[in-house]
């Protein structure tokens, strides 16, 4: 029987082929990340072509506020994806409902303390992120606007794991494609032709992925039925403390992790400001095509601790290496396109976002970072679907605290200012750092993973001897 037959509206991915289920998990969430990665970037774009390198330095300044909070929400949206599918690997799809409605009604409350907690800091984070005078001000007023309107941006993320939890990877992508599409429309109207600027890119940006969170509680309602939910209106308030407390002790590691490798890369950035305009527009363009990377191979991984989350609860541990050997074929191979690629034409993409030529000359001297950065990206998926499936606090706190604090920032004091790179320094020291997580990763599944592997199968030998 292959289980990703739908039991209700449901998926399992316990039972069946694993390249299959993979495949077509992974292409609804990939296309998401695509669009997530055109919503981010047509601000960049748009306001680059007309304002110039300010205003590309402006977004990319002002936009870093915005994507703290991003990774901040993305590690309870994580939390909330691997523990519905651990809910439904060990059949205890009764719960899922008191676990949605308590999840979302606190993040509610926790999307209204971040407004409250980040207005009265805005103004110290850029001046923490040595944000150029000339760009100051549209800064300024885009990490504002997107401050105001991080509830919907909160409740996307929240929403499309729900999804994803329950095995549905198609209905994000929906969501995201409306909001996508909105934004573009709207950044055209208030950038080029209401010449609103850098702000008029923000509220584009807000008011799209309010549209799309709509859409989306709309679309939750009425697939209540079809996923067996049976929470109501007072559910959202009224949160159930078993389901919270478990969610908070994997969602806090996570977001831990999500914010701090964010704040690693606001630090750098602020050294890298240093430079000037030319080298801070540079910067938020690399930061730009990384997201972009990431997100793209990120969709395996998020495919990957989709099902690993499911096989760990099942007790089905062969189907875990098996997940992983898939995610790492795939994401090694997307990686190689993407090598081979900017190696060809690596300036016409970096020109996608600018034409300025002083930010186009770094291109090249940047490459052989970049192309180091894409080998980290192709390994990276395997260790990540492991450990975000697995669900452990601990792995994900100790990344946290190795990877974004120590390494990241460590390193590129070490090549930028000790051996004197330069703004170069400290994107290669960044680079070098994304080996940590891969390490714990490795590390992780030898020692744990392999070792209970090892094990199942000495029974499996033991039972079938006798």
């Amino acid at each position: 029987m292959d289980s990703a037959k739908k039991s209700s509206g449901i998926k399992v991915f316990t039972d069946g082929n694993l390249t299959s289920h993979l495949i077509k998990f992974a292409i609804p969430v990939l296309l998401s990340h695509l669009m997530m990665v055109l919503l981010n970037t047509v601000d960049m774009i748009v306001v680059g072509q007309r304002l110039g390198e300010v205003g590309t330095s402006s977004v990319s300044i002002g936009g870093s506020v915005a994507m703290f909070l991003n990774a901040f929400i993305g590690g309870f949206s994580s939390a909330a994806q691997v523990i519905i599918a651990m809910m439904i690997g060990a059949g205890k799809q009764k719960h899922i409902s008191k676990f949605i409605s308590t999840v979302c009604g606190f993040v509610f409350v926790i999307a209204i303390a971040s407004i409250f907690v980040m207005l009265p800091f805005t103004d110290l984070m850029l001046d923490l992120l040595n944000t150029p005078s000339e760009a100051y001000e549209g800064a300024h007023e885009y990490a504002l606007i997107c401050i105001f309107g991080i509830v919907p941006i909160y409740f996307y993320h929240i929403i499309s794991a729900i999804f994803r939890g329950l095995g549905d990877s198609k209905h994000p992508l929906v969501f995201i494609s409306v909001a996508c599409g909105l934004n573009i429309v709207l950044d055209l109207i208030f950038v080029l032709w209401l010449d609103m600027g850098v702000g008029g890119a923000a509220i584009a940006t807000v008011i799209a992925q309010l549209v799309s969170v709509v859409f989306a509680f709309i679309v939750l309602s009425k697939k209540k039925d079809a996923f067996d939910l049976t929470f109501k209106v007072k559910d959202f308030y009224r949160w159930d403390k078993y389901e919270l407390s478990k969610f908070i002790k994997l969602a806090i590691p996570m977001a831990i992790n999500n914010s701090a490798i964010q704040i690693a890369g606001m630090v750098i950035n602020s050294m890298t400001n240093d430079f000037g305009v030319t080298v801070s527009a540079f910067a938020g363009i690399r930061a730009n095509i990384a997201t972009t990377v990431d997100l793209i191979l990120g969709s395996v991984a998020t495919a990957g601790a989709m099902i690993i989350g499911q096989n760990i609860a099942a007790g089905k541990l062969k189907r875990v290496n098996g997940t992983l050997i898939r995610v790492g074929i795939i994401s090694l191979s997307v990686s190689a396109f993407l090598i081979v690629l900017f190696l060809v034409c690596p300036v016409p993409i970096f020109g996608i976002f600018t034409e300025e030529e002083s930010v186009l000359e770094l291109v090249y001297p940047y490459l052989p970072i970049l192309i180091f950065s894409l080998i980290n990206a192709g390994i990276r998926p395997v260790t990540r679907a492991l450990i975000d499936g697995s669900g452990n606090k601990r792995i994900n706190l100790i990344v946290a605290l190795l990877d974004a604090i120590v390494a990241r920032i460590g390193l590129a004091i070490i090549f930028g200012v000790l051996l004197k790179w330069g703004y170069m320094g400290y994107w290669f020291g960044t680079t070098l750092a994304e080996l940590v997580p891969i390490l714990i990763g490795a590390i992780f599944y030898f020692v744990l993973v392999r070792k209970k592997l090892r094990k199942d199968n000495i029974e499996e030998e033991l039972e079938n001897g006798k």
